[in-house]
């Protein structure tokens, strides 16, 4: 890098000179001086000087061409120009020539050199301050570039962990029930999740949970929910009992509630959790915040299932119950997660009217029902969305 205190002058007329270098040397600057064109290219290096000033009117050679010579061997060295009156459209092309700025002779006023000396320093520190901070945002930049290619890396292996942890789709049980969902995350990892399994070869017991916010957060809550019920179902033996079933979808939700409480993660979740006794007929379930909740759909139409609870993670107690309903020969048992009302326009009985209707006309069929909401088609989701059906006949 040049010594910011060197300047090669190129001047061949003596007081001129003399001036301009007393000038200088009283700011502090080492002057070496050359007296024409050619001896001033010699001496230039640019490693050595960060500034030159050169005469216009030179005996040997132009002024402009020295300028066009230095600024080629270093286009980052700062020139002056000193022009007589009679040469200031010299000056000009000078300046459109990358000169720095240009003093008119006869030079009489030091303040004159000090202004021009302290507005290039002044550009300097600032081009050099300039520099550094782009020097800083590109590494910046790199380490951000990289640090989100990681994080994608690691959403992309935290979203095939989650897909493993879910259950196969579709999937017969015996009596000629089948499960089938589609679960669509607003980003890589969702907030969503559903399991079923068949248990005592009677009982299929299923759920739906859709836990706040999203992301990865979320999506651990998620899995905490499944290995909490996989704990559970390890230890005790549930859905095996026709006369305990209701005790059992109440301790789920005991139990997924005071696990959420005791993370303190802020985290609440709504929970829909059934159970269907296939010797009997019937489907026995219980919803804490359920929003839309679960539709039956059968030969008479699709009605809204009745039930209320308070979602998980919020309250000790969560007034949660168990109902039962009898289902026909021939049903379908679509339940959603908040996130298809948001494909929907209106208000929110408008779009769970609307939603009631599509689960209608699809009569129950998972793919027909996606494609009228548009769920694997829409750009972006504002939530994640999960669609999730029981039918029989």
């Amino acid at each position: 890098m040049a010594d910011r205190r060197n300047v090669l002058l190129i001047e061949s007329e003596l007081r001129s000179r003399d001036y301009v270098r007393g000038a200088l040397s009283r700011l502090g600057y080492e002057v070496v001086v050359a007296e024409s064109g050619v001896e001033g290219i010699g001496r230039f290096t640019p490693r050595i000087f960060h500034l030159v000033i050169v005469d216009l009117n030179l005996p040997d050679m132009d002024g402009l061409e020295v300028l066009r010579k230095i600024k080629r061997l270093s286009s980052e060295t700062a020139v002056i120009v000193l022009s007589s009156n009679s040469d200031v459209g010299d000056a000009v092309k000078a300046l459109r020539l990358g000169a720095a700025d240009y003093l008119l002779k006869p030079l009489e006023d030091t303040a004159v050199i000090d202004h021009a000396i302290c507005r290039i320093a002044n550009a300097e520190t600032l081009e050099t301050q300039n520099r550094e901070y782009r020097e800083e945002l590109e590494r910046r930049n790199r380490e951000l570039r990289d640090h989100v290619e990681l994080l994608q890396q690691d959403h992309q292996a935290g979203r095939l962990l989650q897909q493993h942890l879910l259950p196969r789709t579709p999937y017969r049980y015996p009596g000629g029930i089948e499960a089938a969902y589609r679960l669509v995350p607003s980003l890589y990892l969702s907030g969503d999740f559903v399991d079923y399994g068949l248990f005592g070869g009677r009982f299929v017991a299923f759920y739906l949970t859709d836990v706040s916010g999203h992301g990865v957060s979320s999506a651990l809550v998620t899995a905490l929910i499944k290995n909490s019920i996989m704990h559970e179902l390890r230890e005790r033996s549930l859905f095996v009992q026709q006369e305990r079933l209701g005790t059992d979808l109440l301790d789920i939700l005991s139990m997924i509630n005071r696990e959420l409480l005791s993370t303190r993660l802020e985290k609440h979740a709504s929970m829909f959790v059934g159970v269907v006794d296939t010797k009997t007929d019937q489907l026995h379930y219980a919803v804490a915040g359920q929003v839309p909740m679960p539709a039956l759909l059968t030969d008479e139409g699709a009605e809204w299932l009745p039930g209320k609870g308070r979602p998980l993670g919020l309250f000790e107690q969560g007034d949660w119950s168990v109902l039962c309903a009898k289902l026909p020969a021939k049903w379908c048992l679509v339940t959603c997660s908040d996130g298809v009302l948001e494909l929907l326009r209106g208000d929110l009985l408008k779009r769970e009217e609307q939603l009631l209707q599509a689960i209608h006309r699809s009569c129950g069929d998972l793919d027909a029902l996606c494609a009228e909401l548009h769920v694997d088609t829409s750009d972006a989701l504002p939530d994640d969305v999960t669609i999730l059906t029981f039918r029989q006949g």
